[in-house]
């Protein structure tokens, strides 16, 4: 991969969409970066049991289709970004940047000089993406960074004026306990609404992407609309429950139209 490409996407201004991974399981990536439509995948290492080694495993499987990996790192850590991206994911997501001095760091920890300050020594950033790794490493990477506070949405215009910001993401759920309203994806709220909305306008004055978690493809279809072109629709855990749930709720409207034909034919016979 010589570029990255959910950032060339965005640079039309089209928008992207992919999933979270809440398993680590490389199985599970396998299936959803071969056989999907998926842009890109996100390894959760913030609220999950997955640890750098066992994400090492989900990169092979992704290998060769195509996809950009991103890793959500715990915190706003110079050693976890370096880490993550020393393995060979292409893009962070980094949680709950408060202010522009959080954002420069995270950017600086991402990038090599002259933007940044990343530390050099990724063996295995050469393996999977060649000897030119170091030259080619800046434009690959992106940098995403979750707002999921209301004073970094009342700073927003200043986080969004430091340069290496590729997408400023919302974490809804974090976003409504910060400005102290009821949690939940795909907020109604009208406090979250008209914060949700100050982020979007914002990343319009400045040309910074902008996302937000959606629940369903449905949601993602209303975000688009909105101006948004980065997030994820649900999570792997959360696609295949949804999908378990549809097939069992598509076997029982099965048996009732079958129960109600056999009434039917019934009823017509005698």
């Amino acid at each position: 991969m010589d570029s990255n490409p959910v950032k060339a996407k965005i640079a039309q201004g089209q928008a992207s969409v992919g999933t979270w991974s809440t398993t680590g399981d490389a199985s599970v990536i396998e299936v959803m970066a071969h056989m999907t439509e998926l842009d890109w995948i996100t390894i959760d290492f913030e609220h999950n049991a997955i640890d750098v080694s066992t994400a090492v495993n989900c990169l092979r499987a992704a290998q060769g289709s195509g996809k950009p990996m991103f890793a959500r790192v715990p915190y706003t850590d110079r050693v976890w970004i370096k880490r993550v991206l020393d393995i060979g994911f292409t893009g962070i997501v980094v949680p709950d940047v408060q202010n522009a001095k959080q954002a420069r760091e995270v950017v600086s920890a991402a990038k090599y000089a002259p933007d940044g300050m990343r530390g050099i020594g990724s063996a295995r950033g050469q393996i999977a993406f060649g000897t030119d790794f170091y030259k080619k490493a800046n434009d690959i990477t992106m940098v995403v960074i979750m707002i999921e506070d209301k004073s970094a949405v009342e700073q927003i215009d200043e986080i969004m004026s430091v340069e290496g910001i590729d997408v400023c993401f919302i974490g809804p759920n974090d976003l409504a306990q910060s400005l102290g309203v009821p949690i939940g994806l795909d907020n109604n709220h009208p406090e979250h609404v008209a914060a949700v909305q100050k982020v979007v306008d914002a990343g319009k004055r400045h040309g910074v992407a902008t996302g937000c978690h959606t629940s369903s493809g449905e949601e993602a279809g209303r975000r688009i609309k909105q101006g948004m072109q980065w997030f994820p629709i649900s999570s792997d855990s959360g696609l295949l429950k949804s999908g378990i749930e549809a097939a069992l709720a598509n076997k029982d409207k099965s048996l009732e139209k079958d129960s109600d034909e056999t009434n039917k034919d019934s009823k017509t016979f005698y």
